[in-house]
């Protein structure tokens, strides 16, 4: 870490730690406004919900000190509602207009400045949305027009309430400054309420708030006004927009431009640059990196101001680019710092390998159940375990039987307390399940995991066998050596129903390896009984890129229900730019006589469809290995798929808490 200046702080002088010069530019100190940041790398607004009536707790405090102590330059706080109006009714957004605020945002700030970084608290007023959550006041906005995500059309606002709304800004920003906090960023973006006032899309009011350019930027004037009357000297005003909405008829880069640069002149000291409305602005592996990049370059250019830019940003080395060319003064990075904190520092002392990298597949950090969790940091949402990072009195033996994420992720936690490890995996590589669906389309990023925890044996010199099928005497064998042994032996691909043995079939992890049997014709009718989730949604894209024609079905009543909402809409759009036919509510009828064909039959009645498809690929949940009937107990645990095949958090948390357990 770096304290103001730029030069190492104590800590890693003394204890020796190599700083490399591999990244100049993010690693040098920056001047925003007044502030004096350590490096160019920022933690982005990502709240926690971790919040008890509106008011931040010792989770969300513990969370922010986790990313200033990582060695960021600075930290933006998750966006805090200004006005009552915009309030969910489970409370889990911070609450800045009350008094309640302060104290516990104080007590957030000093943890993050005493660990070198500066903070500035995101401002927000959701207008029309509600980001997936009900709240006891209807939605607001400058017209009565109702977004396609939420239920209810908004109350026009009249003018008086539009100046109620500024008020709290203002009173927001003056509980800010009485908690010492470094600055407040205006939540222009995204589709908010600034950007609703902003967008003629949205906007249809032909008072002194709507019609021209000015008229509907008048607003966020007055807001910016009310801020700047509280800030004491030296306290920095951003404003966070959208280079592009990417929805009809929305915002573009030029509309950004414009807005930036009659902005820059109202005392604004920096502009952060993302794109997207809300539901699709937190961008999954399915879309490029640093795609908000070329609109942020732009604004630096028009505006002459810092501009800070992140979105789909994942490491270090992108950064410096970003910076060394000059695109941004500031790279700011969320998920990228959820999956690894830690991610700054390491990236300084050149330990890039022990980085471990964010998937980009939207399910834990944004899934909200009730906060904030990572699929591949298991400390996210839950703390740091005691026992992690602590040494043990006695090291043990340790038997891991699986190389997949469960047992790796245990292998890891146990080796780094100072236990003896050896894994036994029988196949010739690690990952198990993970290995296959990082074959899926457009979801390659998965096997990042696999990659950074077979380094992390490495590193650790936990010894692992490959190839090295374990059967019932070698466990009996195990036994007698090991002081404890972990079952992690992973899932395996269901068997295809009886009626489809004497037609062409293939699970779906065969057709994503690409292992499906040829068939004259190429159809294809990939079935998903009940699932909801990716594998047989990414059967369907790789059988499309393969060249196939195919129909989906499912007796379910919504397509793609448990993959992240997120990353529906691209991935649906995708379906059906390759043509691929998709039913909800119909179940697959496979006649005994193999000649005829398949049926899909309305689950809610109507007529059957016949299919003229030649290859079967019929998905149901995979189903546990666990070839010794041996049962947790003492020595012994048990985790991962081999319990019940689920999601990989669920086989990283679980391997976490057996390897700081043991």
């Amino acid at each position: 870490m770096l304290r103001d200046g730029g030069r190492p702080c104590r800590s890693e002088v003394a204890r020796g730690v190599p700083v490399t010069d591999d990244f100049p530019h993010v690693f040098s100190p920056f001047r925003l406004g007044a502030l004096t940041l350590r490096n160019r790398l920022v933690a982005l607004p990502a709240g926690t919900s971790m919040a008890e009536r509106g008011v931040p707790t010792r989770g969300d405090t513990e969370h922010f000190e986790r990313l200033a102590a990582g060695g960021v330059g600075l930290v933006i706080g998750g966006a805090t509602v200004v006005h009552p109006t915009t309030t969910l009714r489970s409370r889990k957004l911070v609450e800045a207009y009350r008094d309640e605020f302060v104290p516990a945002t104080a007590a957030k700030v000093e943890v993050i400045h005493r660990h070198g970084a500066r903070f500035i608290g995101q401002l927000c007023h959701l207008g029309r949305e509600f980001i997936g959550g009900e709240s006891d006041a209807p939605p607001v906005a400058p017209s009565a027009l109702k977004t396609v995500r939420d239920a209810y059309p908004p109350h026009e606002l009249t003018v008086a309430e539009i100046d109620d709304i500024v008020e709290g800004w203002r009173v927001s920003t003056a509980n800010l400054v009485r908690a010492g906090a470094d600055g407040a960023e205006v939540h222009a973006a995204h589709g908010y309420l600034p950007a609703q006032f902003m967008s003629p899309l949205t906007n249809l009011r032909t008072d002194g708030f709507g019609g021209s350019f000015g008229n509907r930027l008048r607003f966020t004037r007055l807001v910016l006004e009310a801020m700047r009357s509280e800030a004491p000297a030296g306290f920095v005003l951003g404003v966070r927009l959208s280079g592009e909405e990417e929805i009809p008829g929305g915002m573009g880069i030029e509309d950004c431009v414009r807005v930036a640069e009659h902005l820059a002149g109202l005392g604004v000291d920096y502009f952060s640059i993302t794109h997207g409305t809300r539901g699709a602005y937190v961008k999954d592996s399915t879309h490029p990196d640093a795609v908000a990049v070329p609109s942020a370059a732009r604004v630096r250019a028009a505006t002459g101001l810092p501009v800070l830019v992140g979105q789909r940003i994942r490491d270090v080395a992108t950064a410096e680019h970003v910076v060394k060319s000059g695109h941004a003064d500031l790279v700011g990075m969320a998920r990228a710092l959820i999956a690894d904190p830690d991610l700054p520092v390491k990236s300084r002392e050149g330990r890039l390998a022990e980085v471990r990298g964010c998937l980009g597949v939207n399910q834990d950090c944004r899934a909200f159940d009730p906060h904030l969790h990572c699929a591949v940091n298991a400390e996210v949402g839950r703390g740091r375990h005691a026992n992690v990072g602590v040494p043990v009195a006695r090291p043990r033996e340790v038997y891991v039987i699986g190389g997949g994420p469960a047992g790796l992720e245990a292998a890891r936690v146990a080796a780094g307390r100072g236990h003896r490890v050896t894994v036994f995996e029988q196949s010739d590589q690690l990952g198990g399940a993970v290995r296959v669906a990082a074959a899926s389309p457009h979801r390659a990023t998965l096997i990042d995991i696999v990659d950074h925890l077979a380094h992390e044996m490495k590193r650790l010199r936990v010894e692992v066998n490959l190839g090295a099928g374990i059967d019932a005497d070698d466990l009996a064998e195990i036994r007698t050596l090991a002081d404890h042994v972990v079952l992690a032996t992973g899932s395996a691909p269901a068997a295809q129903p009886t009626v489809l043995a004497d037609r062409p079939a293939a699970t779906v992890d065969e057709v994503l390896l690409a292992r499906q049997r040829e068939v004259p014709g190429r159809r294809a009718v990939v079935y998903d009984e009940g699932d909801g989730f990716w594998p047989a949604y990414s059967a369907v894209e790789a059988l499309l890129q393969q060249g196939w024609r195919v129909t989906f079905a499912t007796p379910l009543t919504a397509l793609a229900s448990r993959v992240p909402h997120e990353s529906t809409a691209p991935l649906l759009r995708r379906l059906g730019a390759g043509g691929a036919q998709l039913h909800v509510a119909h179940e697959l009828v496979v006649p005994e006589d193999a000649g005829e064909p398949l049926v899909l039959r309305p689950v809610f009645g109507g007529p059957d469809l016949e299919l003229p498809a030649s290859l079967t690929v019929w998905h149901r949940p995979r189903v546990v290995v666990a070839p010794f009937g041996l049962a947790a107990g003492p020595g012994v645990s048990v985790i991962g798929d081999c319990v019940t095949p689920r999601r990989i958090s669920h086989a990283i948390a679980e391997g976490y808490r057996v390897g700081a357990e043991i």
